[in-house]
């Protein structure tokens, strides 16, 4: 069963390292690919907080470097994880708000 986890770094290097080290993504002759359990990686990237912007031409982002993750391992991304009120995409064929559950 797959299973989708939304996540926040502080830095996109930084969730690059973490899902690393978790085994979802890995090195295979010098090249970043994704593990056999891994469906998809989405690097969302900076997410715009819409209840702060006001101006579209300047948008305010919320802190951080936004990665989904679809995965038919069971993973634990701690206090990386997030649980948005509305999600930035969705998965084809998944509902948008279709993560774990906290």
């Amino acid at each position: 069963m797959m299973q989708i986890y939304k996540t926040n770094f502080p830095t996109e290097q930084q969730g690059k390292d973490y899902l690393l080290n978790l085994g979802v993504i890995i090195e295979v002759e010098n090249e970043i690919v994704f593990a056999p359990t891994t469906a998809a990686v989405v690097y969302i990237g900076k997410v715009v907080d819409k209840d702060k912007t006001t101006d579209p031409e300047n948008p305010v982002f919320y802190d951080g470097f936004a990665i989904d993750v679809m995965s038919s391992d069971l993973l634990d991304f701690g206090s990386y994880a997030v649980f948005p009120k509305e999600a930035a995409h969705s998965f084809y064929g998944w509902a948008k708000n279709s993560e774990v559950p906290k």
